[in-house]
């Protein structure tokens, strides 16, 4: 997988304007019957996260996907700063600007000068049985689909170069094997405040899929366990990754979000 090939991920949180009043339930009340139509860029999507655990529980954040360093390039530059075809896009799309503004009585938006990472994916499971498709979709007569998203920090050992690391990723993710329903990306941080870092990001079908693994923090079902015993080589492959940097989930710094909203 080329660098330029590959997706890129951004990062921006997100705050409520609690000082105006707002509600956590206001808000999203606005994000799901109008801000869903803020569009996206072409090649673009977003995501609006709430924390249901972790680090940033009951916080916001943003995170968009553009399909790769090209299609980000395009609109956002490497200061975070938009593009004249990022303006020119926006100019052809004044109900987007109107909507966007009437986001911003409510809470920040993703953009400058709110604090933002990207990414981009070094790995990920191919073999995963996760639908392609958004974290976030409406559907006709029924619940939207509503994915989590866990976002967990990683560090590595003393001594050991990211170049090692890298390496040892892609030329073991294949060995990885997700819970049905989970898939597992490895991000590098390309730009803001995490550069080189290393970040994993696992989208999961459901909140209710999450919990009948891991129900709380550090808690693993019988269910969770008997995938454990029945997928030895992950096991011994994530002993290896043990080695060379910290594992996702405690100590580190995490949080597992659940997806209020995004882009149709």
């Amino acid at each position: 997988m080329s660098q330029s090939s590959s997706a890129v991920f951004s990062l921006h949180y997100v705050g409520l304007n609690l000082k105006k009043g707002v509600t956590e339930e206001t808000f999203e009340t606005f994000l799901q019957e109008k801000g869903v139509h803020i569009p996206a860029y072409p090649g673009w999507r977003w995501t609006l996260l709430k924390g249901l655990r972790g680090e940033r529980q009951n916080q916001y954040l943003m995170l968009y996907e553009a399909e790769n360093a090209e299609c980000y390039a395009r609109y956002i530059d490497d200061h975070g700063e938009q593009t004249e075809q990022a303006r020119a896009f926006w100019r052809d799309h004044p109900e987007g600007v109107e909507l966007i503004g009437t986001w911003k009585t409510f809470a920040t938006f993703g953009e400058l000068p709110t604090i933002f990472s990207t990414y981009r994916l070094l790995a990920e499971n191919e073999h995963s049985s996760l639908p392609e498709g958004a974290n976030y979709q409406r559907r006709e007569g029924r619940e939207p689909v509503k994915r989590v998203v866990g976002l967990h920090n990683l560090a590595l050992r003393s001594g050991v170069s990211s170049q090692t690391f890298d390496d040892f990723i892609l030329n073991n993710v294949h060995r990885i094997d997700d819970y049905p329903g989970w898939k597992f990306h490895m991000l590098k941080g390309t730009g803001g405040n995490r550069i080189e870092q290393y970040l994993v990001m696992l989208e999961i079908e459901s909140l209710a899929s999450l919990n009948s693994f891991h129900p709380g923090l550090d808690v693993s079902t019988e269910k969770s366990l008997q995938f454990v015993k029945e997928h030895q080589e992950s096991e011994r492959m994530y002993d290896e990754w043990r080695e060379l940097a910290s594992f996702s989930g405690a100590p580190q710094l995490y949080t597992d979000y659940i997806t209020i909203a995004g882009s149709l």
